[in-house]
């Protein structure tokens, strides 16, 4: 019994020793496992210098690629501000334009309205004249198609074939009575000769003050607004014309109508409404002042 415990222990140990011997590969292949192990570890620790260059040179291409954004976003803002710049200039030059078309508008606007006033003036100073000449008190007479504005000089009538056969001396600011005065023609009109001046002076000195002629002369007269003074005048066509006169009387064969601006200045209308006493018809334009 012994000696087969004996046996069977030997076996176990002759059993287990051969395990041992057949693991010794095993261990001896785990020594190269862990130089490969070791080796991988050098590998990754060389692998490490290359991932820190790898991770060096990610960080410089990301330098880069950010100093290339800085400069890109930096030339994009240099464009805006080139562009504001370029806007503002233009905006400016836009406003300058403008202000100047505006500031030329306004000086043509200014000159146009200056014209316009000028011309509203011109219109104004000549309607203020139409109506003076269409008014009696401008005391303007047309005779024979010449014009006179009373008073006027001496030699007016002259050059008008006109002339007085008296001579005389007219004293300081007095006027003589009705002289009448002819032409070639034997057409006559009475003249008051007026010296306006602080000296006595001779008739052809003076001036002409008042004239008065009569429808029998058959002169062609024309008083102001065309009126004319013929033998179809009656005092309602006088009227019609000028407006009611300062005073009118009315007699039995003829009418008289007076228009006074003062007692130095009037127009006076003598009509016969008797067509046998109608030559006798005559106006008087004086104006002493």
């Amino acid at each position: 019994m012994k000696k087969i415990l004996a046996v069977i222990l030997f076996s176990l140990i002759a059993s287990a020793l051969t395990g041992c011997n057949d693991i010794k590969p095993v261990v001896g292949s785990s020594e190269p496992s862990s130089n490969i192990e070791s080796s991988v570890k050098e590998s990754s620790q060389v692998k490490e210098p290359s991932s820190e260059a790898e991770q060096s040179s990610k960080e410089t291409v990301s330098k880069a690629e950010s100093s290339e954004e800085n400069v890109s976003e930096t030339e994009d803002s240099k464009d805006e501000n080139s562009e504001g710049e370029q806007s503002s200039k233009e905006d400016g030059s836009e406003n300058e334009d403008a202000s100047s078309e505006a500031s030329a508008d306004e000086e043509q606007s200014s000159e146009h309205e200056g014209e316009n006033d000028e011309s509203s003036d011109d219109e104004d100073s000549e309607d203020e004249s139409s109506k003076e000449d269409e008014s009696l008190f401008s005391f303007r007479l047309a005779i024979d198609y010449v014009e006179y504005k009373l008073p006027f000089d001496y030699d007016k009538l002259n050059e008008a074939g006109y002339y007085l056969e008296k001579t005389g001396t007219v004293e300081p600011n007095t006027h003589t009575r009705s002289l009448d005065w002819k032409d070639d023609d034997g057409h006559k009109i009475s003249v008051q000769l007026w010296n306006p001046t602080d000296k006595a002076k001779d008739y052809d000195e003076c001036k002409v003050g008042s004239i008065e002629i009569k429808l029998g002369e058959e002169m062609n007269v024309v008083l102001p607004g065309d009126f004319s003074f013929d033998f179809d005048v009656t005092p309602e066509a006088v009227k019609e014309q000028y407006g009611e006169p300062e005073s009118e009387h009315i007699y039995d064969n003829y009418v008289t109508l007076r228009y006074k601006k003062d007692l130095s200045s009037t127009v006076e209308f003598f009509i016969y409404t008797d067509e046998t006493m109608q030559k006798f018809s005559s106006v008087t334009v004086k104006n002493f002042v």
